[in-house]
């Protein structure tokens, strides 16, 4: 996103473009640049003319939704979060600046509220949650992690400031998934053994890595439930492997746990700071999913399926989604994942004109959670931060 220049996340970016008018146009341009950059690009490696796009549908946050549009979004930034507009919007290609046909429509999909976006009414559309049987709770794991759970046709939604950690942000060595990025871990008889994009060095771990080293981490004893990581000589005296006990050291942060040794450069790392930033972002999506559940007088144990959505969503292991506890702990058989959601909810939207009418509708009929408004919210939520024994 060419607009995190100016923030990493969507509070600073709206706090950026509330400023000025100047300032806000500027951030209308950096998304109308990268889209039409996507367009040169898809001119590029498929020869398709920009002159011959004639109809285009857009997902994503509230924010950017806004900001596409070139609205204030201030009102987004503070209580009570209420968006300029949520219904769907159409325009020309000429009106937001798309390099395409002459008079070519642009859709964009409803939001639902604040900060639950046209990417989950995307989401929607793609899983056709409305209309699956029994209780059943999608989740898109993100730095909003924005959530619907659904029964029997009736609908709730939230979104948690589950904050960066699991894009990389706030992570000591933390990075998007790219090549050199540690994705997976495994811990086993003394041994880690790590997976990295591309088969490259390693140079840092992404968020699918990241909850995959916590667990195993846990699994190992070298990480308690109250998410501190022991040290060497704690881990010597409970007979953890040779292997292990010489990986864990005392860094800056506190103590860390050494993922790969490196001959040249900075090993990588797991850090006490790290382990914090993981537990302030799997509480805030468990209990944003607890609070759901209070909201529709249901237990966990009664959900029918997870499904867990978004492109990180899709990389994420259901085993260590399961065990750090960023998720209801329900049978590993019950989570799937279904992908980028949103992309095929736009795509159903932009050659339907039955499902734009059908987003139109869901957008309404999704009833909005404010979880600080929500009893017992904050309580959940601490007690989310510790992880299963």
């Amino acid at each position: 996103n060419p607009q995190s220049t100016y923030g990493a996340d969507v509070i600073s970016r709206i706090t950026y473009s509330s400023e000025s008018e100047k300032k806000l146009t500027l951030m209308k341009e950096k998304i109308r640049d990268c889209l039409n950059g996507m367009i040169d690009e898809l001119e590029c490696l498929y020869g398709i003319d920009p002159n011959k796009i004639v109809r285009a549908a857009v997902v994503g946050n509230t924010t950017m939704s806004h900001l596409f549009l070139g609205i204030n979004a201030s009102s987004l930034a503070r209580s009570p979060f209420a968006p300029a507009f949520t219904g769907p919007v159409q325009k020309t290609a000429e009106e937001v600046g798309l390099r395409m046909k002459q008079g070519a429509v642009i859709y964009l999909l409803p939001n639902i509220a604040g900060h639950v976006g046209s990417d989950i009414v995307g989401v929607l559309l793609a899983s056709g949650l409305k209309k699956l049987p029994g209780l059943r709770l999608v989740i898109d794991v993100g730095t909003n992690g924005e959530m619907v759970l659904a029964h029997n046709g009736r609908m709730l939604a939230c979104s948690t400031a589950a904050g960066p950690a699991f894009e990389g942000a706030s992570i000591h060595q933390g990075m998007r998934a790219a090549k050199g990025s540690i994705e997976r871990v495994t811990i086993e008889n003394g041994q880690v053994e790590i997976q990295v994009i591309e088969h490259a060095e390693p140079i840092g771990i992404c968020g699918s890595g990241l909850i995959d080293a916590v667990a195993q981490m846990l699994d190992a004893g070298i990480l308690t439930f109250k998410g501190n990581i022991i040290d060497a000589a704690e881990a010597a005296s409970k007979g953890l492997p040779e292997g292990l006990v010489k990986r864990l050291r005392r860094g800056p942060d506190g103590n860390e746990f050494v993922l790969a040794e490196k001959e040249q450069g900075e090993d990588i790392v797991i850090t006490q700071k790290d382990i914090r930033e993981v537990q302030l972002a799997k509480a805030a999506i468990y209990a944003g999913s607890d609070s759901l559940l209070k909201c529709m007088e249901m237990e966990s144990s009664q959900l029918e399926e997870i499904m867990l959505a978004g492109a990180f969503g899709s990389y994420i292991s259901k085993k260590s989604a399961l065990r750090i506890g960023l998720i209801p702990n329900i049978g590993e058989e019950k989570v799937s994942h279904i992908g980028n959601a949103a992309g095929v909810g736009a795509c159903m939207a932009l050659l339907s004109g039955q499902e734009r009418e059908q987003s139109a509708l869901q957008h309404q009929e999704v009833e909005h959670v404010e979880l600080a408004l929500h009893e017992n919210f904050e309580r959940e939520y601490l007690k989310a931060m510790y992880f299963p024994k």
